[in-house]
């Protein structure tokens, strides 16, 4: 059996400074996540692999070229509400319908900002296929999803693929973003290729701002210190290995096929 790499982004305005009491203007959010867009694009083009974009409907408002790019490129476009700030239930259904407008395809996925729970019912309404927004893991003063499933799921009541983010077998150590810019390469490697080889899959995220150089904000360490050049480096040369483990596809493929 052919295992499969889905490679996720969540493309949002950078917002997250906000959330260290950080001045950030809107137009400054939108201009690092191009940024980082941009470079990341062209990463992926030199790998020759496809990822699905989770984009709130805000950036695609503001960067619609981009969309394009995105969609010229073969990669999936999936919704990530509105406005990354601003979690309202609503916007299920509406970003849903400015994506589409403006990539011009249909959008099959969800993800919700900052993984927050939404309504199974509301999301299936609204005529995705899947939802992507479930770490099975414990992220202290975020969630604990330990007794929730690891591997894909349909739920019962609507009928919608559930599909949750990878962690390591057993002990369920996250392969988040943040466990990628902070463990030695080697070790996310052997953690990544355990999970694939016990589930046949492994569903990865990021953000593009990630890979825009950071220094100048005032956030974390732990989040800016490998950012920008230093980023694309080793995700260059993650890629390079992992792909010799399984195909990359989109999220929407690999639940159609």
């Amino acid at each position: 059996m052919n295992k499969k790499i889905l490679l996720t982004f969540d493309l949002e305005e950078f917002d997250l400074p906000i959330e260290y009491n950080v001045i950030i203007s809107k137009v400054r959010q939108l201009e690092v996540a191009t940024e980082g867009l941009l470079n990341i694009l062209e990463l992926l083009k030199k790998h020759q692999i496809v990822v699905t974009f989770f984009i709130t409907a805000y950036f695609a408002e503001n960067r619609p070229a981009l969309i394009k790019k995105i969609v010229e490129g073969g990669h999936e476009i999936a919704s990530h509400l509105y406005y990354h700030s601003d979690y309202n239930q609503e916007h299920i259904l509406t970003s849903k319908q400015k994506l589409e407008e403006i990539s011009g395809i249909q959008i099959s996925g969800i993800r919700s900002p900052r993984l927050r729970p939404l309504s199974f019912t509301a999301i299936k309404e609204a005529g995705y296929l899947y939802d992507s927004s479930l770490n099975p893991t414990f992220i202290p003063g975020r969630y604990n999803n330990l007794k929730k499933p690891r591997k894909l799921f349909k739920d019962r009541k609507t009928g919608l693929y559930i599909l949750p983010f990878s962690v390591s077998p057993i002990v369920r150590f996250p392969l988040f973003w943040l466990s990628f810019k902070n463990l030695p390469l080697n070790l996310y490697l052997f953690l990544s290729y355990s999970s694939l080889k016990k589930d046949g899959y492994l569903h990865l995220y990021f953000h593009p701002w990630e890979f825009a150089n950071l220094q100048e904000f005032e956030i974390p360490a732990y989040i800016k210190k490998v950012s920008g050049y230093k980023l694309i480096d080793k995700f260059d040369k993650f890629l390079n290995k992992i792909k010799q483990k399984g195909t990359f596809t989109t999220i929407s493929k690999y639940l159609n096929s």
